[in-house]
């Protein structure tokens, strides 16, 4: 099956490398306890992500919702239960999750050359290379052709 690949330039918020499968969350997403349990699980009524679990996924998002208890979250499911998300993309990471994600070990990148909401889909294979916080990051996004 023939395969779309595009890159995309990004800005590194926190640095790592990661690679895995796009779940993209079209509304703002918070990684506190209550809305994205520790198992991994998003349980935020009304989001049609309801149900489905951020474990080993790059999630894209506008950005974050909620309080610093988020921080504390992603680190939790990323560190110790390993439920988490193996990176973040945003239209925009707030400190919130800057914080946990530098804390937690995985990349998270905002201000793409596009927008992330409308250039990559769930189910999409995601590559982040982030080799350094505020500098050029690359994401290359590889959708399989229908």
């Amino acid at each position: 099956m023939d395969q779309q690949q595009h890159v995309f330039k990004g800005i590194a918020r926190s640095k790592g490398r990661a690679a895995g499968e796009a779940l993209v969350c079209d509304i703002n997403l918070s990684w506190a306890p209550c809305s994205v349990l520790n198992d991994g699980t998003i349980r935020a009524f009304g989001n049609k992500l309801n149900g489905q679990s951020v474990k080993d996924k790059i999630i894209v998002y506008p950005t974050v919702t909620g309080s610093t208890s988020g921080s504390f979250g992603l680190l939790f499911k990323v560190k110790e239960a390993h439920t988490g998300p193996q990176a973040l993309i945003c239209r925009e990471v707030h400190f919130i999750d800057i914080a946990g994600a530098i804390a937690s070990d995985i990349p998270a990148i905002d201000s793409l050359d596009a927008d992330p909401l409308q250039v990559i889909q769930s189910g999409d294979w995601v590559e982040i290379v982030a080799d350094e916080v505020g500098k050029e990051a690359t994401v290359t996004v590889t959708r399989k052709a229908a």
